[in-house]
């Protein structure tokens, strides 16, 4: 039986999680992104639809969460390993495009039986998400660079606004929403953030101000962001410490000035100094040409592959 639902308890989140983390080790690769699995508890103010399939049983065996709407809608989802070639994965694709028939339906891993399934329901592929991955013990050195004229470098936790000393007249949160929505302009995940957004994402219990690098231009009167890259580290009991590289956003008007690899550089510095990660990870669009020319320098290689599927 499948059920839409705009919330779920904590005893279906639960078993969503369940088979989640159940696929997760089957396959080598979490079904859901972390957007997805927080809006399992909260939606964030994104307005998810969740798709359930439940067993004889009572408990969930596929799961769907569809966001947005129209052009914009994305839908990720998993069935339980044990339940695979009994045409749930079908009956949720059909559900999605039933809902949303323009939705993007990702696929993490490119894994060979997502590309079965979106091949037996006619969809095309249409955008590829790759992860790099940069190890410290056999990655080349970091370049050491100095900020165009004019830029400074520091954190966010500097920031005055922040409760820092630095830049004073800065409204660092405002000109990170301002930077941010205009890199990403055209990204479905990325762009569009409101302010309520951006401080729902820096309240995070992972989030560490100093991990957060600025390039702030300081020629005009008043201090402006030209830069930032957001750094994310990840500790697992028993794991070696992963660091990522969450978001770098440089403002359109300040591109061409180096500011993208520079504070990508400080970000994986810090990472793999003060952070002590083994190895440094991130999520680039396998069309970004520029982004992939610098992370190549850097020493990061491509891991695997995100995919997304529409009806074409």
């Amino acid at each position: 039986m499948t059920a839409i639902e705009r919330s779920v308890d904590d005893a279906t989140a639960a078993m969503v999680e369940a088979v989640a983390r159940e696929a997760g080790d089957e396959d080598g690769v979490p079904p859901l992104g972390e957007q997805p699995m927080r809006s399992l508890r909260s939606d964030d103010g994104q307005g998810v639809r969740h798709l359930l399939i439940r067993g004889d049983g009572g408990g969930v065996v596929g799961y769907a969460q569809l966001a947005g709407e129209g052009g914009d809608a994305t839908a990720e989802m998993v069935v339980a390993p044990r339940e695979r070639r009994r045409g749930v994965g079908s009956e949720l694709v059909r559900t999605v495009l039933e809902w949303e028939p323009a939705a993007a339906v990702w696929a993490h891993g490119d894994l060979p039986a997502a590309r079965a399934l979106a091949a037996s329901a006619g969809l095309v592929r249409t955008r590829e998400l790759l992860k790099m991955r940069r190890r410290a013990t056999d990655g080349p050195a970091l370049p050491v660079t100095s900020p165009a004229e004019g830029i400074e470098t520091g954190t966010l936790a500097e920031a005055v606004s922040e409760g820092g000393a630095r830049w004073p007249g800065l409204d660092v949160r405002e000109e990170f929403l301002r930077v941010n929505n205009a890199a990403f302009s055209w990204h479905p995940e990325q762009g569009g953030w409101s302010r309520g957004q951006l401080d729902q994402r820096l309240a995070v219990e992972w989030v560490d101000p100093e991990g957060i690098f600025l390039a702030v231009d300081t020629a005009g009167p008043v201090p402006r962001l030209a830069g930032f890259h957001w750094t994310k580290t990840v500790t697992e009991p028993g794991s070696p410490v992963e660091g990522e590289v969450y978001v770098v956003g440089v403002d359109p008007a300040d591109q061409g000035r180096g500011l993208g690899g520079m504070l990508t550089s400080l970000g994986v510095a810090h990472l793999e100094g003060p952070r002590g990660a083994e190895s440094v990870v991130l999520y680039v669009e396998g069309d970004n040409t520029a982004a992939l020319k610098t992370y190549e320098r850097l020493g990061f290689t491509v891991e695997h592959r995100d995919v997304t599927y529409t009806s074409g």
